[in-house]
């Protein structure tokens, strides 16, 4: 440095102070400390701190995305065992419904054929009822048909006629009835 300066200026030099070219020197040597202060605060300060809090922050975010897919994984994990639950369901109730469709026509079957059964034992019956009134019906034609000819006999004829002689002749005739 080149002279000390021991005059005080009594005036102001218009103007900015950072452009006064006497100062200037001084003005250096100021910027440089200030600069080195605070590049050593900066340095051993404030730099490893944000360093710790890159760090940390990049960790988080590594184990959020892991955390992220392992859940993930477990989410498609889960995913397919439902829709594995729900295929088996859907199958079991298909087979469900087919199988109690398969009973109800088994029922039904029985159902129909315990029903053709007794209506075939009514219309036995009924035929055996309808044979024996028509048997009882013929027995009583010939007793009926006796009186019948007697009567018209009688009163046709103007004849008592024989009993016996009506009898026959009915019976033959019945008989003809019958064969033919």
């Amino acid at each position: 440095m080149a002279e000390a300066h021991t005059e005080v200026p009594t005036e102001k030099a218009p103007g900015l102070p950072q452009m006064d070219f006497a100062t200037f020197e001084e003005q250096v040597v100021w910027l440089f400390l200030t600069f080195i202060v605070l590049f050593l605060i900066v340095s051993r300060l404030v730099l490893p701190r944000v360093t710790k809090v890159l760090e940390e922050r990049e960790e988080r975010i590594a184990t959020d995305l892991d955390t992220a897919e392992r859940f993930k994984k477990e989410a498609e994990d889960v995913k397919n065992a439902y829709e594995e639950a729900v295929a088996q369901a859907r199958k079991q109730a298909h087979d469900t419904i087919i199988g109690a469709k398969e009973q109800i026509q088994a029922d039904i079957a029985k159902a129909q054929a315990d029903l053709d059964a007794s209506l075939a034992e009514k219309a036995a019956a009924a035929e055996a009822s309808i044979v024996k009134a028509r048997e009882e019906a013929l027995a009583s034609v010939g007793d009926v048909a006796k009186e019948v000819a007697g009567e018209l006999v009688s009163k046709l004829g103007g004849l008592d006629g024989d009993d016996a002689g009506v009898a026959k002749a009915v019976d033959a005739a019945l008989s003809d009835a019958k064969g033919a």
